[in-house]
């Protein structure tokens, strides 16, 4: 059975995306997953539940970087992260695919068929206010 919560480290791909990344750590993965959704969501194409919860992970370690991770952020990642030199501009792609997952995504619509719609709202605003 998978992992599912409505933070942004539980769930099976951001917890895959983080493996990968401690394995390998690189800018191009994070910034990576930021352009794919927001490059989705500038087309008015779809994104899927995977790309969308990889993207969330990837705004969360942007996050994370500038001080301010989530209080779920995985400890072993904060080394990695840090020294990657994550700079301004990758906070900027990170809001805007943040706003494209909560604008229009698989994930998304998934939260809103569920009873916890709003919590998971909350802590997408709560990332989008870490991000500025």
């Amino acid at each position: 059975m998978g992992a599912w919560g409505n933070r942004n480290f539980e769930n099976d791909q951001a917890m895959d995306f983080v493996g990968d990344f401690i394995d390998s750590p690189s800018l191009e993965s994070i910034e990576d997953a930021l352009t794919t959704v927001v490059d989705l969501g500038e087309e008015g194409e779809y994104i899927e539940v995977d790309e969308a919860s990889v993207a969330l992970a990837a705004a969360e370690m942007v996050a994370a970087s500038f001080t301010k991770p989530a209080p779920d952020f995985p400890t072993e990642l904060q080394p990695t992260s840090d020294s990657i030199g994550i700079g301004v501009a990758l906070k900027k792609l990170a809001r805007k695919a943040v706003n494209q997952v909560m604008k229009k995504s698989e994930l998304q619509e998934l939260w809103a068929e569920s009873g916890d719609f709003t919590e998971w709202e909350v802590i997408q605003k709560d990332l989008l206010e870490r991000l500025k």
